[in-house]
């Protein structure tokens, strides 16, 4: 069996580059022939194609993750599914939670154009049943499509941090964190208003925001506007086991999302134990305290009820490595049969 991952690598390239390290870390670990092809600078779709041929020709599986919220996304995979007709099968992932309603506003073709491209793939895996249903709306079999969480299992890896940061993170209880990109549907302006009203109530209360984006200056202009500039740390984007480290030493992880898919980072917190206050929007796993979307009394009142410890159900533990393995399996041999 030979793997090829397609999508954006190494972390911190976004959540979906998360999620391939992941699955190239635990592929290569469990012996299996596996390489990564980085979409996250793709500067020319023909050198990408050209790149992309010698695995097409050598019989790789091709497994392509992409968000499916824009035009790119979807001319990508395109790309991908068309190469992996010659190849030993391919998969589409799909990530983002905004894909259902992009495919199903716009012109016409947008939506010919998804249909077509989910098509040319053996199959096609959702990291929640929204998307699956637009999938299936755009005509793939549903026997070729499966809802899929894109995590795997999580540990807190042992690192350390700078000690101003160290110095930092032990003068601020209750301690929060999140990771997100600077854009509307990330929630920042939410959280913004709920960390002004918090403080109130907790006055050595701290977040730690782990990301980037293009409103990254705006963002911290609200920060000083809101004068939270001793209670929030803009730490840009940092490697994952940085991620995994702080998210570990907080109290509770905010997700204020507006629009969501099946968020990576939400089963990280999870899966080390943090409490999790998520938008009810996307794909949520067992375990998360949720809130309505843009209610910031509502979110509040789930971050309070985190802090108490109550209403803490067990999140699942178990992965998905040994399913993806048996879809690579079943690809595999659905090409074969049919070459």
């Amino acid at each position: 069996m030979k793997i090829l991952l397609i999508g954006p690598y190494p972390p911190p390239h976004g959540g979906i580059s998360v999620h391939v390290s992941g699955i190239h870390r635990q592929l290569t670990a469990a012996g299996v022939q596996c390489e990564v092809l980085d979409t996250s600078h793709i500067r020319s779709r023909l050198r990408f194609a050209m790149a992309l041929a010698p695995y097409a020709a050598g019989g790789w599986t091709l497994h392509l993750h992409t968000n499916g919220h824009n035009r790119n996304s979807w001319l990508l995979a395109l790309l991908c599914g068309t190469a992996g007709q010659w190849s030993g099968g391919c998969v589409l992932t799909l990530h983002s939670g905004m894909m259902p309603g992009y495919v199903r506003s716009g012109p016409v073709w947008r939506k010919e154009l998804a249909g077509f491209t989910c098509r040319r793939y053996s199959r096609v895996i959702c990291v929640g049943p929204e998307l699956r249903d637009a999938a299936i709306s755009l005509g793939t079999p549903v026997e070729r499509t499966e809802v899929a969480p894109a995590c795997l299992p999580t540990v807190a890896p042992d690192i350390s941090l700078d000690p101003q940061l160290q110095t930092w993170i032990q003068q601020h209880r209750p301690l929060l964190s999140t990771a997100l990109f600077f854009r509307p549907e990330y929630g920042f302006d939410l959280l913004i208003e709920g960390l002004a009203r918090l403080r109130r109530w907790h006055p050595s209360l701290g977040c730690l925001v782990m990301g980037s984006g293009e409103q990254y200056t705006e963002a911290a202009k609200r920060v000083r506007d809101a004068g939270l500039e001793d209670h929030l740390r803009l730490l840009g984007d940092v490697d994952h086991d940085t991620c995994l480290t702080l998210m570990s030493r907080s109290n509770v992880f905010v997700r204020p999302t507006l629009e969501d898919g099946d968020s990576i980072s939400v089963r990280e917190a999870l899966a080390l134990g943090v409490p999790v206050v998520a938008s009810r929007v996307g794909s949520r796993p067992l375990g998360a305290i949720l809130f309505h979307p843009g209610d910031v009394n509502d979110m509040l009142g789930q971050i309070e009820l985190a802090l108490t410890g109550r209403n803490r159900e067990a999140a699942p533990t178990a992965g998905s490595m040994d399913r993806l393995l048996d879809v690579y399996r079943q690809v595999r041999e659905e090409s074969c049969a049919s070459a």
